[in-house]
């Protein structure tokens, strides 16, 4: 025992001297990239030092009692000893920890003071006690100097870490998020969207403690965003920064909010999703947007409305759905979730059209009792869904807008008693189906925007059912100048054309006219075409197109990335295995006609990193192949880069075959945009039955990213040729 305290005594000694030099140049001290690592263990050691330092000090009054005991001054010094080693190493990480930001300089510079201090005044107690035991008077003054620093530098790091006055409050639990009152006039991000980033995000992203640089408690530092770029690109969730973290695997050590923290509901997300898609506005109110616009709807659903204050919740006679069943319907693509913790009534919302089957609805027939609301907005529902939906007899609100559906199915619903809201904006219902909803006595309300209805039939509608308000929309006033939306594909699912096939592009309002190019520039009115016929898609495609018409202002730039279906190969072989979690459909998934949406990883992606993505391609027939052209994301801030070089091997015999064709991307210098991205390599012209693509993931992400010296990310979704 003697030599091993004599050993840690001497590695303690060394570890002071180390922390000491810390302290003093501090400002100065450049930590190895390996030794950065080494800071994560400061929460786990710091209780260590923590429990022994209090226990010591707690023993110190009863030491006549225990010094009875044999031994007990070697135990003592023995344990005070390792208390001295853990303050000093717990310290020492703690120094290394604080290099990587993202604290309050002023908080996490008393917080480096006193956790250092600890150490130091704890290894002087030591000292005392080894050259005069308990016999010094000084010695129990140290001690409960140490003890008192120990308490004031804990709580300094507890506010650093979980926030002010973290030692002095009564918990408050992360997973709730207060509903706020809201009215007409109140702004969507204060009622909605702050509650959950005060529930689930500020106590990593607050003034004292910013994690990644990021403070989301200040609208300025907010929209400045982090480390790793700005939170959002408004009107594109799919490539916001926000959104792809909260999507992340929560095994991912970026994911949003870290593993062990309450991770965000998928109808949170959802929300966030929608309200990065209508613009990231924080001054946009509920008025701002049409009363039967489904953002707004559910927007409204996250707050206490007036009418909640003053009226008692709905009752209802039915009991609750069983969990096992809930938890078995709820995924990425449906969330069903109570109306409010009171109530046995379900909400359920669907989500990614592309996703989106008519079993989907069929499956939620055990729980149609339940169901008092369905969002079915833009998913590609048709008429015969509607019998599904007539199944679930205590619905009270379905919004239905921009469905496929035309009205012809409608008066099904009559045995939707208690049917009161009725969402059709956007849809081709007609007059006469919608004189069919008169059978339905509960009925309140029917939205109609965009609807084929006209103006004359909505007051024909009117007049026949005085106890229903059919809401046609807004008149605008007709000296206001106001903005088009931008033109709109015909097929938003469509990205990849055949020869026979064109790209329609559409827009609602008659009389708009369309302007486009495929040259990469933006549109304008002095020298791009107009859109008149489908616009030929012969291989990779960038169309920008935007809508003009007298008396308004432009519209905005939509942008679309679109493919040719070209040569098609029989089959794709995988030569090197992708990473386990981005596996789902093997080499199949490179030729099967369906893009991948860069929002989603997880379906119609391979991904790559520790491996080159090498696969091998057999045609039917050796086809007359020019150029490769591969569909990729791109992502900088989850460490998605362009491959670090593409090799194409092309012959007829797998055994023989020969380089045809290389491409090195440029790297980027910052970071991007997230999106797709389509990589021509041009190949030597000729007959090819095998081909094999080989893409290179970077070896070492550059000097300017957080992960710079790591390896990057290649995720493809399709390959094309030409």
């Amino acid at each position: 025992m003697t030599r091993y305290r004599k050993v840690l005594s001497n590695i303690v000694f060394s570890l002071q001297l180390i922390l000491l030099l810390l302290l003093l140049f501090y400002h100065q001290v450049s930590v190895p990239e390996w030794l950065m690592a080494t800071g994560r263990f400061h929460p786990l050691l710091l209780h260590i030092p923590i429990t022994l330092i209090l226990l010591l000090v707690i023993l110190f009054p009863y030491r006549s009692q225990w010094k009875l005991m044999q031994g007990f001054d070697d135990f003592y010094g023995l344990l005070l000893l390792h208390a001295v080693f853990f303050a000093t190493i717990t310290a020492i990480s703690g120094i290394i920890l604080s290099t990587e930001n993202g604290y309050d300089p002023d908080l996490l510079n008393r917080h480096r003071w006193l956790g250092g201090a600890t150490a130091v005044v704890s290894y002087i107690a030591w000292l005392i006690y080894m050259r005069f035991s308990f016999s010094f008077r000084l010695f129990p003054i140290v001690m409960i100097l140490c003890g008192i620093i120990l308490v004031i530098g804990s709580h300094n790091g507890g506010i650093l870490t979980h926030g002010k006055d973290y030692l002095t409050v009564r918990i408050k639990k992360d997973s709730v998020v207060s509903k706020k009152p809201a009215t007409d006039s109140s702004t969507i991000y204060e009622a909605a969207i702050q509650p959950i980033l005060e529930a689930r995000c500020y106590s990593c992203h607050n003034e004292k403690k910013a994690k990644g640089n990021l403070v989301m408690t200040q609208m300025a530092q907010f929209l400045k965003g982090g480390k790793d770029g700005v939170p959002w690109e408004p009107g594109h969730p799919e490539k916001s920064l926000l959104i792809k973290r909260l999507l992340l695997d929560v095994e991912d050590k970026k994911h949003m909010p870290p593993k062990g923290k309450t991770p965000l509901t998928e109808t949170e997300i959802s929300l966030l999703h929608q309200w990065i898609g209508k613009g990231a506005s924080f001054e946009k109110t509920f008025r701002d947007f049409p009363a039967s616009d489904s953002f707004r709807i559910f927007a409204s659903s996250f707050t206490i409305q007036p009418d909640d204050l003053f009226i008692e919740p709905t009752l209802y006679n039915f009991k609750a759905a069983d969990p096992a069943i809930l938890s078995k319907l709820n995924n990425p693509y449906r969330s069903i979730t109570p109306k409010d913790n009171r109530s046995p009534a379900l909400l359920m919302t669907f989500y990614v059209s592309q996703q989106f089957k008519p079993e989907m609805l069929e499956e939620c027939k055990p729980i149609r009792q339940q169901v008092v609301s369905i969002n079915l907005s833009k998913m590609p529902v048709e008429d015969d869904a509607i019998k599904t939906i007539a199944a679930f007899e205590n619905l009270e609100e379905l919004i239905l807008n921009g469905t496929k559906i035309s009205g012809s199915t409608l008066h099904l619903l009559a045995s939707c008693k208690k049917l009161e809201r009725l969402s059709l904006a956007n849809t081709k219902v007609s007059a006469q189906s919608i004189e069919d909803l008169g059978k339905i006595g509960a009925l309140k309300k029917v939205y109609l925007w965009q609807s084929g209805i006209s103006q004359a039939e909505i007051n024909t509608l009117s007049k026949k059912f005085p106890g229903i308000h059919f809401d046609h929309g807004n008149i605008a006033d007709s000296t206001e100048i106001l903005k088009l939306t931008t033109p709109l594909m015909k097929n938003p699912e469509k990205t990849i054309f055949n020869a026979s096939e064109g790209f329609v592009l559409r827009h609602p309002m008659p009389g708009v006219k369309i302007i486009f190019t495929i040259d990469g520039k933006d549109p304008d009115s002095t020298g791009s075409k107009f859109y008149q016929n489908p616009i030929p898609i012969p291989g990779p495609t960038i169309v920008k197109a935007r809508a003009i018409m007298p008396g308004w202002y432009a519209s905005d730039i939509n942008e679309w990335t679109l493919y040719a279906t070209g040569i098609k190969p029989s089959d794709a072989i995988l030569l090197t295995n992708p990473d386990p979690k981005y596996s789902l459909q093997r080499g199949a998934s490179l030729i099967d006609g369906n893009k991948g949406e860069s929002n989603n990883l997880m379906v119609n992606w391979l991904g790559f990193r520790n491996n080159s993505g090498k696969v091998q391609f057999r045609f039917k027939q050796a086809d007359s192949i020019h150029e490769v052209v591969l569909s990729m994301a791109n992502n900088h801030g989850s460490y998605i880069f362009p491959p670090e070089s593409i090799i194409v091997h092309g012959g007829n015999d797998t055994n023989h075959l020969k380089q045809i064709g290389k491409l090195i991307p440029v790297q980027p210098t910052k970071y991007g945009k997230v999106g797709n991205m389509a990589y021509t390599v041009p190949v030597k012209k000729g007959r090819y039955r095998f081909i094999v693509v080989e893409a290179r993931p970077v070896t070492s992400l550059p000097q300017w990213h957080s992960g710079k010296k790591q390896r990057g990310w290649i995720f493809i979704d399709e390959v094309f040729f030409y």
